[in-house]
């Protein structure tokens, strides 16, 4: 899980919209020396309010608008006056912003932006590589605006001193803040207080992103734990005990945690988490799962996290075990299964026939697919001898056999028991490429086909597009 930016969008209202570009018609007449009147065009003879809702489509969906002229919504604001009157006087389009602070000339340009969202929610994420320096201008400009954070997200680096910023201004003031992201390198626990202080103030808050290159059990329980439906954990190093943390989750529903591999865990009796409904979990952290209940889970990532030294080192391979005896005691019904992990085939197979009466989509990555695994697949007369028949896609980074295409076919003609499948992705190069998409042509595209380029087939699943920094090792 990700702490995603989510834009936000608002219904606009004609008559105040006209209003407003009115008045900063009239200002900016004023304030500019020059004022080149729009060229004749199509677009020009749009209604404001129309015109307004194509600019709030031409914001990134993926990522933090950044301040920049070639970038929207700076980039509106250069093309004619009439659009420069439409993008200041439109609020919606200046609710979201990156701020990668280089120093105290960032400022002005932050606080002028912030001031032309007006009294919508914001959408924050600033960048500070702190040098062992105070940087309190910058996290008192926003802070000023912190009774309309919505979803709030810091990168801070490079903290190792004592106290070095406040979050005063914003403390006992963040009544909307509902997502907060947290990325931290060298930074002392001394310097992350200030942050769970002002989260524990935080009514609404839900979700929690936490990527810490030392992360410890402490901080962590500093956090509003029982408020919160997603928590997203990361780190390289330190002691973590992910079951005293998730203790105090009561409404949790969706948990991501990577690294790092953590000691033998003690005897205990299952911790029951009545409302998670998606599990995302490094590989080698699924022993943690046989001390689990999870009686709603339905989704479930289980991926390897690659780090530089990936290249030489042997991988350990998963063993599902844990996974298993956490269905056995949940008597959860598993919809969706995405495994990107080394293992062999049989453990593969152990997994679809523990999900096979509920499994809607398959995704596997990490080893190269075989035949077993394709004739399991594959629709019989004997009903009771193949696997998951309600599967509608599947999603295989590697197949090592050649039974792909056959299994797809008897699937999509298969009647009665067997829901029809809707989407085969499969690597580029296969031989089965081209009489699948035959299929998908003679069911008039019903049923899709992608290919995975080799180039990214390490990932199975989308890509991420955020302000994300690679950890650090030390703290």
């Amino acid at each position: 899980m990700r702490a995603r930016f989510r834009r936000s969008t608002v219904p606009i209202d004609p008559a105040d919209l006209t209003r407003r570009i009115n008045s900063v018609s009239q200002s900016d007449h004023r304030n500019r020396q020059t004022d080149n009147p729009p060229q004749s065009s199509p677009i020009s003879a749009l209604p404001a309010e129309l015109l307004a809702e194509i600019f709030i489509f031409c914001l990134p969906t993926d990522r933090y608008p950044i301040p920049t002229p070639a970038d929207a919504p700076l980039l509106l604001t250069q093309v004619c006056s009439l659009w420069r009157f439409v993008a200041l006087s439109l609020p919606e389009i200046w609710t979201a912003i990156h701020i990668n602070y280089k120093g105290l000339e960032d400022i002005p340009a932050t606080t002028l932006w912030l001031s032309r969202s007006a009294d919508r929610p914001l959408s924050l994420s600033i960048a500070i590589d702190f040098g062992e320096k105070p940087q309190q201008e910058i996290l008192d400009a926003i802070c000023r605006h912190s009774t309309r954070w919505k979803q709030v997200r810091f990168d801070f680096r490079h903290l190792y001193c004592p106290p070095m910023y406040a979050l005063n201004l914003a403390e006992g003031g963040v009544p909307t803040l509902s997502t907060f992201e947290f990325h931290a390198r060298d930074v002392s626990n001394t310097n992350i207080s200030p942050i769970t202080c002002l989260l524990s103030d935080a009514p609404q808050l839900r979700e929690v992103t936490w990527v810490d290159d030392l992360a410890d059990t402490d901080t962590l329980l500093e956090l509003p734990l029982p408020r919160l439906r997603r928590l997203s954990l990361a780190m390289e190093h330190g002691s973590l005990d992910y079951l005293e943390v998730l203790d105090q989750c009561a409404n949790l529903e969706h948990i991501r945690i990577t690294r790092p591999c953590h000691d033998a865990l003690p005897a205990r009796p299952p911790l029951l988490l009545s409302k998670l409904t998606s599990l995302n979990i490094s590989y080698d952290l699924t022993e943690i799962l046989g001390h689990l209940d999870l009686p709603a889970l339905k989704h479930v990532r289980i991926h390897a996290e690659l780090d530089k030294h990936s290249h030489w080192l042997t991988p350990q391979l998963w063993d599902s075990a844990s996974f298993v005896s956490l269905l056995d005691r949940s008597g959860c019904s598993i919809e969706t299964l995405w495994v990107n992990a080394p293992m062999v085939e049989d453990t593969l197979v152990i997994c679809l026939r523990q999900t096979t009466s509920s499994l809607k989509e398959l995704c596997v990555g990490g080893f190269g697919v075989g035949d077993a695994t394709m004739e399991l697949l594959t629709p019989h007369t004997e009903h009771d001898s193949w696997l998951c028949p309600q599967l509608t896609e599947i999603s295989f980074d590697k197949v090592a056999g050649s039974l792909l295409t056959g299994m797809v076919e008897a699937r999509l003609e298969c009647a009665g028991g067997c829901k029809s499948l809707r989407k085969i992705r499969v690597p580029e190069g296969h031989p089965g490429v081209d009489r699948l998409r035959e299929m998908s042509v003679q069911r008039k595209f019903e049923f899709t086909v992608d290919v995975i380029s080799r180039k990214g087939s390490r990932r199975v699943g989308p890509r991420k597009l955020t302000f994300r920094k690679k950890l650090c090792s030390s703290r």
